[in-house]
Order: C-alpha cells, then structure tokens, then sequence
C-alpha cells in the first residue's frame, strides 16, 4: 500500500520559510525562486487540506496546526538527511573536515585540544586553515569557521566557544625609568598600540577601566596579535592583547602586563557553520565535541 507522504521538496520549503518566516529568505537557502516555494507551501496546505502559516506584519507565522506538523516530522527529516550523507559519504560518519580560524586562536585555544578530538573519531580528517573575518563557505570548502562577535550572523549557525580578556602589555624597558610602580592611568604617556580586527579595543578596555582623558582612537594600527605583540616587544608602546595570546611571552619576561588587571570584551569566539549544513554527520560530530569540551573546561557552566 502507497504510503501517504507529501514530495520532499514541499517539505524543506516548509521547514525554511517556518525557520525564517519568510519565503524570499527560504529560497535563497534552497536556490529556488520564490514563486517556487510559494507554490511548494501552497500545494502542500492544499494536499494536507489545512493552513500551516499566517501572516503577521511583514513575517509568517505558524499556525497551531503548522507548529505541531513541523514538530512531529522535523525528527523524520533529520534522519533522512542523516542517512543520506552517510550513504553519500559511502557508509562512513567521516571524511573531511575543514575548520578556518584566526591564527592565534586557532594555534593557542583551538589545535592543542584537537587530538582529543581525532582519538573519538579516528575517521575524521582535518584540514584547518588560518582566516580572519567572515569566509565564503562554498567557494573555499570550509565547514567550520570561527568568528569573533556577537553570534549573530544571519543564516549561520554558531555556538559560543569563549570570550577574550583583554590586558595592556608591553616590553620592560618602556616603564624602566618610571619612578613608581606603573598604574593605568600612567597609560597617558605611551602610544597605544591598536588591532585592525579589534578597532575599538582600547575604546572599551579604558571605559571599562573608568579611565577618561586618554585617546583610545589613535595610535599605529596592526594587522593580526602576533604584529601588535612584536611591536609591544620592541618598545614601540602598549598594546592591547587576549591573555590567551601571550602566556608564552609573560612567562619568558619579554612583555609585562603593569597597567591593570585584564578586562572581558563584549564579544566572543563562536564555531559557525551555514544552517544548512549543522546537521552534516562530520559537522555535529564536532560541534558536539566542542560542548562536551566546554563542559568539561568549565564545569560550572
């Protein structure tokens, strides 16, 4: 006996325009038109014989009815979508996975803990490659990216990884001829030194530290950490950097960290993938592993 089943085509256009509310963003997700989806949404209301969305404003809505139909056969297409790239990917949850990330994060917070990850799962190969800033996904293959904000990036998913303390360090011969110990407001005196993909890091770092009179906009600007920390090294003045940066360097006595203690950023280090893709058998996988490893680095959470 035929099973009674709508297309699953009608059924993806109904999961994308619930999840965006609007049918020009669901077909841009699907690469269809949004006369194509309208028709899909309208010819699924009409075999179902009952409406699935309202309108509301300028957004969709869920009906009572859409609401609970969406709940009952989302586990159903996950698990379609879940065989088919297992059988895709010939019968194996692994295959390549493509990570992008900013060098010093990716070197220092990320790689040390990855061999963890390749013991659970052995199949899974990774490529990590260093990028700063957003990443085309399709053009450059990269399943996973991490970007430093506030999350909200439209049509990526994005779970938080961590935030950034922020300290001012410089080399020991700049406040060697201080005659007392170096206080935050002594920061007056020296250039800072500034981040092009933090450009409002000092901003922030002196209002937090209630610090006013000081120039947080000017100073000469760098491209990545690593430049910035050089400089700082050289005594060419103070620069603002995550403590995860510079461990190494404190611990070695090449930089010192004599202005204060460090402050948090207002933004955060996320793991992102298009939605599209979160469930992709290599994708979660990992995205799992990042929660099972936050959780254990921070119990508490």
């Amino acid at each position: 006996m035929a099973r009674r089943i709508p297309e699953t085509k009608a059924l993806a256009c109904f999961e994308q325009v619930a999840r965006y509310g609007s049918v020009s963003r669901a077909a841009e997700e699907l690469y269809l038109t949004q006369s194509a989806v309208s028709r899909q949404l309208q010819g699924l209301e009409s075999w179902l014989d009952c409406k699935l969305f309202m309108r509301k404003k300028q957004r969709l809505s869920l009906t009572p009815e859409g609401e609970d139909y969406l709940q009952a056969i989302r586990p159903a297409l996950d698990q379609l979508e879940t065989a088919t790239l297992k059988l895709l990917s010939g019968g194996s949850d692994g295959g390549v996975l493509t990570i992008a990330a900013p060098p010093t994060f990716g070197s220092r917070r990320l790689i040390p803990y990855l061999p963890d990850f390749r013991a659970r799962h052995p199949d899974i190969v990774i490529n990590f490659i260093s990028r700063i800033g957003m990443p085309d996904f399709d053009r450059e293959q990269i399943d996973i990216a991490v970007l430093f904000g506030s999350g909200d990036w439209n049509g990526l998913e994005a779970r938080r990884l961590e935030g950034e303390n922020m300290v001012p360090i410089c080399s020991p011969r700049l406040i060697a001829d201080m005659d007392h110990d170096p206080k935050p407001d002594d920061l007056r005196q020296f250039s800072l030194l500034h981040i092009a993909t933090r450009p409002n890091g000092w901003r922030d770092w002196l209002k937090a530290a209630h610090l006013d009179g000081i120039d947080g906009e000017n100073g000469p600007k760098f491209e990545h950490f690593t430049m910035a920390m050089q400089a700082a090294i050289a005594g060419l003045g103070v620069a603002l950097l995550p403590t995860f940066a510079i461990g190494d360097e404190i611990a070695s006595g090449r930089i010192i960290a004599p202005f204060g203690p460090p402050r948090a950023s207002p933004y955060h280090y996320f793991a992102t993938c298009p939605q599209n893709r979160v469930r992709t058998p290599k994708i979660r996988a990992f995205m799992k592993w990042l929660a099972d490893h936050s959780r254990t680095e921070n119990p508490g959470t």
